[in-house]
C-alpha cells in the first residue's frame, strides 16, 4: 500500500506499508459504516463505492486507520493526501481483511469437517 503527501500538485513524501492486519475494534467501526455482508461481487467498484462510505462516515476511524498503517503519519499529512489515495488503501485494506476473514472461514470449516 502506498499514500503520497503532496504540497500544491507536487508528491513531498510518500507512506509504503506491505500489509495490515485489522485490529477487532477497527474492524467493527469499518463493518458498521462498510456493511461488508452487504457486499455482493466483490468487485473495486463495488468495494470502492464502500470504502468512500466509510470515509465519508467515520473521518476519526479512517484517520485512525492511516495512521496505523503508515508509521509517522501525522493528521497535518493527512490532510495533504488526495481522496483518491485513501480510497485504494481503503480498497487494498478491505479487500485483505475480506480474503483474511474467508480464510479463517474456509480452515474452520476444514477443520469441522475433519473432526467428524
Amino acid at each position: 500500500m502506498r499514500l503520497d503527501i503532496y504540497e500544491k500538485k507536487t508528491i513531498v513524501k510518500t507512506y509504503e506499508a506491505d500489509t495490515y492486519d485489522l485490529e477487532f475494534g477497527i474492524l467493527e467501526d469499518v463493518a458498521d459504516v462498510v456493511k461488508i455482508d452487504d457486499i455482493e461481487t466483490g468487485s473495486d467498484a463495488e468495494i470502492l463505492k464502500m470504502a468512500a462510505k466509510a470515509v465519508i462516515g467515520s473521518m476519526d476511524t479512517v484517520k485512525y486507520l492511516l495512521k496505523d498503517i503508515f508509521d509517522g503519519l501525522t493528521d497535518d499529512e493527512i490532510k495533504h493526501t488526495r481522496v483518491s489515495d485513501i480510497a485504494q488503501v481503503l480498497l487494498d485494506v478491505i479487500r485483505y481483511t475480506i480474503e483474511q476473514l474467508n480464510r479463517g472461514l474456509t480452515s474452520k470449516n476444514q477443520q469441522r469437517v475433519s473432526r467428524s
